[in-house]
């Protein structure tokens, strides 16, 4: 499971609901709104399944299971580079 390192932040763009994430080391990944979205949830404290969750709610129209292959390939992203 992925956990945010401390002092990370997401921050986003409200007219687009793209967003950016900037580590603790000063690592900037440029994030998609369903990016953003999972790794809001998960940086609240959120689980995967939570973050599977709102995904789901948000594009109610995508099949859950490209929704989860996609966040599976965030987190899996992410925890490769230390995100």
């Amino acid at each position: 499971m992925l956990t945010l390192a401390t002092g990370a932040q997401i921050f986003t763009d409200p007219a687009t609901g793209r967003g950016t994430l900037v580590t603790p080391d000063t690592r900037v990944w440029t994030l998609n709104p369903s990016a953003v979205v999972a790794l809001t949830e998960l940086a609240r404290g959120g689980t995967v399944a939570d973050a599977e969750r709102q995904l789901v709610h948000r594009w109610p129209d995508v099949p859950v299971a490209r929704l989860r292959t996609d966040l599976d390939t965030l987190l899996g992203t992410l925890q490769e580079a230390g995100g």
